[in-house]
């Protein structure tokens, strides 16, 4: 398995995510980080299995989750960079990744 590592913008996106949801059901939270962590943990065997998204940075891809959370990563040499975890509502551009 690759090394996986998330940028403190990833870090802060997964504690909001979590604070938000736990306001009103904290299992639900905890389930959502599992789910999101499912997925990175799939990203670290596979990390070319996402969208490029070279509209928002360079070498830059996408994977949806099971939950209403995008994450956003690097692939490289190492394993991968969790760049962002966002919500699919957002309006997403390049100046999240800047």
């Amino acid at each position: 398995m690759s090394r996986i590592r998330f940028a403190s913008s990833a870090e802060t996106d997964l504690l909001e995510l979590w604070l938000t949801i736990a306001e009103e059901n904290l299992v639900v939270a905890d389930e959502s980080l599992d789910t999101i962590q499912s997925t990175v943990s799939l990203l670290g065997s596979q990390p070319e299995m996402g969208r490029a998204r070279p509209e928002l940075a360079n070498g830059l891809r996408s994977i949806p989750t099971r939950t209403p959370y995008i994450i956003f990563y690097l692939p490289d040499a190492d394993g991968l960079l969790v760049v962002r975890v966002l919500h699919h509502a957002r309006d997403i551009d390049a100046d999240y990744f800047s």
